[in-house]
């Protein structure tokens, strides 16, 4: 890194970093409570929100990754966000495809029972028709 200067965190943006991390701390356990969101995708905003409580309080850690990787802080934070946003991206499309499959069986499944319901309802109203007609005979 040399000709570069390094400027670490500054008071303002730890500060805000604290304060948007708490923010989606309590976002995150809102909607677990009111159920609008599942605790299982809840974890990985929970860690998200943790992660960035901890480099708000000790911003050295994306210092010394930055010191590490030879590049300015601010890259490491941009590719850390980034590589969670991928990994969200990855999970939500893995439960999409899970739910795609699945939304084809049911369909599925409705077609083949709607088939059964129409044929058994032709077959009883054929047993219904010759009773009716049993039943005028014998009178």
């Amino acid at each position: 890194m040399e000709g570069t200067q390094q400027f670490g965190f500054q008071t303002a943006h730890r500060i805000g970093l604290l304060v948007l991390s708490i923010l989606l701390l309590a976002l995150v356990l809102e909607l677990v409570r009111r159920g609008r969101l599942k605790e299982r995708y809840a974890l990985l905003w929970l860690a998200a929100a943790g992660a960035s409580f901890l480099i708000g309080i000790f911003p050295v850690l994306i210092e010394k990754l930055a010191t590490v990787f030879q590049v300015q802080y601010l890259t490491v934070f941009y590719g850390v966000s980034f590589l969670f946003l991928i990994g969200i991206v990855l999970g939500f499309s893995v439960i999409i495809s899970r739910l795609s499959e699945r939304n084809r069986e049911l369909a599925q499944e409705l077609a083949l029972l709607a088939h059964r319901v129409k044929h058994l309802e032709k077959r009883d109203d054929r047993d219904s028709q010759s009773i009716d007609s049993d039943s005028s005979r014998s009178e």
